[in-house]
């Protein structure tokens, strides 16, 4: 079944007329009707005239008792126009004065009659006018029946143009307002009208939800009824109405907060009432108080940032040295974080940071702060406390909870902490060298070994100056490769002879050497050591093929890796290219690993040590002995030399039998000794018997320059050459 069709645009534009006018039409009926009784009661009564009189009336009684069709106005229009002709044609006694009653129909039916039909008007009742004139019945000769003829043209013709102006005008304003309802309807804000008795004229579905009311309820009511729900707003619509600005006014409704603006809606005659825009505001304040979070919270941990911790520290400060009560700053770092970072991934490292900011909430009091500063970079701010003791207590409680182990991407890592602390009552001491002191004592723990928990002493401060200075000059030195190499001889036994040398980095500052074992670590921590190994690595290298090439020496270059680096493939991809700039064969070099760098990442080492071995570079165990592996893992991996630790050596020649032991360990592997630490003859004579491949140690020689290493082979060339030539 087809669905009915709404009317076309045009259809429903030509029913539009007010109901005033609908009504004048019969009324003008029964007004002809009583002309037609004032026209005989002058004359002399005729049948046709009474007849005419109750057609008339009965036409127009019906059209007020609801007869309004379109069909009956035109079936009255066509009933007066022609008793009006059949009147006149009888030419009776006062029949001229019917003429009034065509410039009537002309004035009158235009407006209720639309379109075509109306402008027919102006052409039908001037033609039945002018149809009496062959009769001798039209009032006059025909001149005059001509003028009045274009006269009732005229009078149609203007009432039908204004009839149609009318209904566009109904028609416009009709759109405007369905357009205006249409736009409120699906308006993301609250819109009303109230006027000025403070009452609802109108409201969308927003507002009306808003308020808690259903769609239509509004309309009427006082605004006294939602003010209790909107507190305020009577007093700020009586201002709006009274002339005065009012502000936007903010509220909670249904769950939600809005702004209201409030604004008067003129008219012709004065203000029709106050207008109120509601704006759902809830998301913007989320948004900003999110915002504001961020600003002062870490958005990895959820943790107060530095400039919280700042605000805290001072109000804290503040507060301390008035009631002369002592504080304390804890300065946290994680130890070789960047490790993890580096081996793991930095979404591991996240991880951890989470769940090592989880244990320092769980392991500080109530009340007690906890921020992340940046990095692997915490900081605790106590209040409350007895001395310095309880900060330590609080210090050493963090350190045991953050070692506990923990699973980070499917595996078991362990960790450790850093804690530098100053505690005391404020003696004219600011926030940050608060902070600052802690970060003293942090670096005082870091230089002990780590893992530890040190307590600030004002004497730190020049060590701390001094640690910051060396960190600036180890970048420059870096940066600019200052760095220079020193190489210590690997000699073979029996004869004594050097057959490879070791690559270590030595560094100058300030008039004085620097030891590695204070910049080596230094570099890992700046995040310097990768450039670092690889200007020794391009130093050594390209030494060690000259020599080769000019000395025809068989040279082994041995190269050492941080543990960080063992974990990272970008290690062996820098090897690869600086043996092959140099045209220095991979078998020409070894690369040197400790014991705990193997045990860190086992597979990580793993993976690393078969590309080295891919490369072509021998694979050499450092310090052997002092770790923690295990025979199966020396069976599994590719270790090609162990270098026994010189703490074994240092026992000889007393204790033979565990330095043969190892020996006998790496035969069995397959692996060749270096025995390290060899300082007296004493300890040389007890290493011949046992079968060792090499020896490096101060006792033969202490690591050299490259032009004094370049004369010892040298010398052992020409001394070689000499005793071939005898």
């Amino acid at each position: 079944m087809t669905p009915p069709q709404p009317p076309s645009r045009v259809a429903a534009r030509d029913e539009i007329v007010p109901r005033a006018v609908r009504l004048l039409e019969p009324w003008t009926v029964l007004a002809l009707a009583a002309h037609a009784v004032a026209v005989e009661m002058v004359s002399a009564w005729t049948t046709a005239a009474v007849v005419a009189v109750v057609i008339l009336a009965a036409l127009g009684g019906t059209g007020l008792a609801g007869w309004q069709s379109r069909s009956a106005v035109v079936f009255r229009f066509a009933v007066v126009v022609g008793l009006a002709f059949a009147l006149m044609a009888l030419q009776g006694e006062g029949s001229g004065y019917f003429l009034l009653w065509m410039f009537v129909v002309a004035a009158v039916y235009p407006l209720v009659l639309p379109g075509l039909t109306g402008a027919a008007v102006a052409v039908v009742v001037p033609a039945v006018y002018l149809a009496l004139v062959p009769l001798g019945a039209a009032d006059g000769p025909l001149p005059v029946a001509l003028v009045r003829a274009l006269c009732l043209v005229l009078i149609a013709v203007v009432v039908h143009a204004s009839s149609e102006a009318l209904r566009d005008a109904a028609v416009a304003r009709a759109d405007a307002v369905a357009v205006l309802d249409t736009f409120g309807d699906v308006a993301p804000i609250g819109m009303a009208l109230v006027n000025n008795e403070l009452r609802f004229v109108l409201s969308n579905p927003v507002f009306t939800r808003m308020c808690g009311w259903r769609d239509g309820e509004l309309p009427g009511r006082p605004v006294d009824e939602i003010g209790a729900l909107v507190p305020g707003l009577v007093h700020h619509l009586e201002r709006v109405r009274d002339g005065h600005p009012a502000p936007p006014l903010e509220v909670m409704c249904a769950g939600r907060w809005w702004t209201l603006q409030l604004f008067a809606v003129p008219g012709s005659d004065g203000p029709l009432g106050t207008g109120i825009a509601a704006i759902d505001i809830t998301e913007q304040r989320e948004a900003a108080r999110a915002l504001a979070h961020s600003a002062t919270h870490d958005a990895l941990t959820g943790l107060p940032n530095r400039a919280l911790l700042a605000d805290r520290l001072e109000v804290e400060v503040a507060r301390a040295a008035r009631r002369r009560e002592p504080i304390a700053v804890l300065f946290c770092d994680l130890d070789r974080f960047k490790d993890v970072n580096d081996s793991l991934g930095h979404a591991a490292g996240d991880e951890l940071l989470r769940a090592t900011g989880e244990r320092l909430r769980h392991a500080v009091r109530t009340g007690d702060t906890v921020a992340r500063l940046g990095g692997d970079e915490f900081a605790v701010l106590c209040g409350d406390l007895a001395g310095t003791a309880d900060a330590v207590a609080v210090a050493e409680r963090i350190r045991e909870l953050v070692r506990a182990p923990l699973r980070i991407a499917d595996r078991e890592l362990s960790v450790t902490m850093s804690i530098g602390v100053t505690a005391g009552v404020p003696e004219g001491t600011g926030a940050a060298e608060l902070l600052a002191d802690a970060d003293v004592a942090m670096y005082e723990a870091k230089d002990a070994g780590r893992d530890r928990v040190a307590v600030f002493d004002p004497g730190q401060r020049a060590g701390a100056r001094q640690r910051f200075e060396l960190h600036a000059a180890l970048r420059e030195a870096v940066e600019r490769d200052l760095l220079e190499v020193a190489y210590q001889p690997v000699v073979a036994l029996d004869p004594l002879r050097v057959v490879g040398v070791e690559a270590l980095a030595r560094w100058t500052w300030a008039g004085g050497p620097v030891s590695p074992s204070t910049f080596v670590p230094m570099a890992e921590d700046l995040g310097l050591i990768d450039e670092l190994t690889r200007q020794v690595v391009d130093q050594a290298v390209g030494a060690v093929q000259r020599w080769r090439s000019e000395l025809w020496a068989d040279l082994v270059l041995s190269v050492n890796l941080s543990p960080r680096q063992l974990a990272e493939p970008g290690a062996v991809a820098m090897l690869g290219r600086i043996l092959a700039e140099h045209g220095l064969p991979a078998t020409a070099v070894q690369v040197e690993i400790t014991e705990s760098a193997l045990m860190a990442d086992v597979a990580a080492a793993g993976e690393r040590l078969e590309e080295l071995r891919e490369l072509g570079v021998r694979i050499a165990l450092d310090d052997f002995g002092t770790g923690y592996s295990s025979l199966a893992l020396l069976r599994d991996l590719p270790v090609d030399v162990l270098k026994v630790d010189q703490s074994f050596t240092a026992r000889l020649p007393q204790d033979v039998a565990m330095v043969g032991f190892m020996v006998d360990l790496a035969r069995a592997v397959g692996a060749t000794v270096v025995v390290e630490g060899v300082e007296t003859p004493e300890q040389l004579d007890a290493l011949r018997p046992l079968g060792c491949d090499a020896v490096q140690g101060f006792g033969l020689w202490r690591p050299l320059t490259a032009e004094a290493l370049r004369g010892v082979l040298l010398e052992e060339a020409t001394r070689a050459a000499g005793a071939g030539s005898a």
